[in-house]
């Protein structure tokens, strides 16, 4: 029993000090000091020092996560610490799928670090295989940020075969498929959701997506182009 009592005293102790240490993100950040380990440790150490209590010690810092974040958008601080804010609750928690999910989209829209933000959803996507959403925000910032749309289209479709998954990683797969010009692979898969899909206006749709595509090809190859 004293044991148990030392134990959740010291987890108390550590998410105080925790707690209390946020408060000085936002003025380190805004000074652009590098001192992530001076004002919180790494999610290894945080995982061995919190006893069993890692989902809350990861709450509490994804709290204090989301608050910095807060600070940059209403002009307070930077997102110097954003990435390994993101990291050590990972590292606290590796099935907290959100905070890739968010963590991944800040680190590659509002800091431009695309390939960091890659990282983060892969990282994502080994500790949760059976998420859908990790491939499917994979396919998306390709998409959307870098246009590498045959890598878009590879993750939407991982993201599709994923059982539970969303009919949207099939409709995504196709739109990106066509965007980056393959035609011939976008048409199977808008045929495929004609065939399948239990949306009547899903079905319409694919079969739209089909005969306009499908012109689109008879006059490329009309033209020669």
């Amino acid at each position: 029993m004293k044991k148990r009592t030392a134990e959740a005293l010291f987890v108390l102790f550590l998410l105080v000090v925790l707690f209390q240490a946020g408060h000085f993100v936002e003025p380190l950040a805004h000074r652009k000091y590098k001192l992530e380990v001076l004002y919180l440790p790494s999610g290894r150490f945080l995982k061995q020092a919190s006893l069993g209590y890692r989902d809350l010690a990861a709450d509490l810092v994804w709290f204090k996560t989301i608050q910095y974040y807060g600070g940059y958008r209403i002009g307070e601080n930077d997102l110097a610490l954003f990435q390994h804010l993101v990291n050590v609750t990972t590292e606290l928690d590796p099935h907290f799928t959100f905070a890739y999910l968010f963590g991944a989209l800040i680190i590659a829209e509002d800091l431009g670090y695309f390939d960091e933000g890659m990282a983060v959803l892969k990282k994502g996507m080994y500790h949760n295989p059976g998420d859908w959403w990790l491939p499917f925000e994979m396919g998306f910032l390709n998409y959307v940020y870098s246009r590498n749309y045959k890598e878009a289209v590879r993750y939407f479709r991982l993201a599709s075969r994923i059982p539970g998954s969303d009919e949207i990683a099939k409709r995504f797969a196709a739109f990106a498929a066509a965007r980056g010009g393959y035609l011939e692979k976008s048409i199977a898969m808008w045929e495929d959701l004609a065939r399948t899909s239990g949306n009547s206006y899903i079905r319409e749709l694919a079969r739209h997506y089909v005969d306009k595509l499908s012109k689109e090809m008879r006059e490329k190859g009309a033209t020669g182009k």
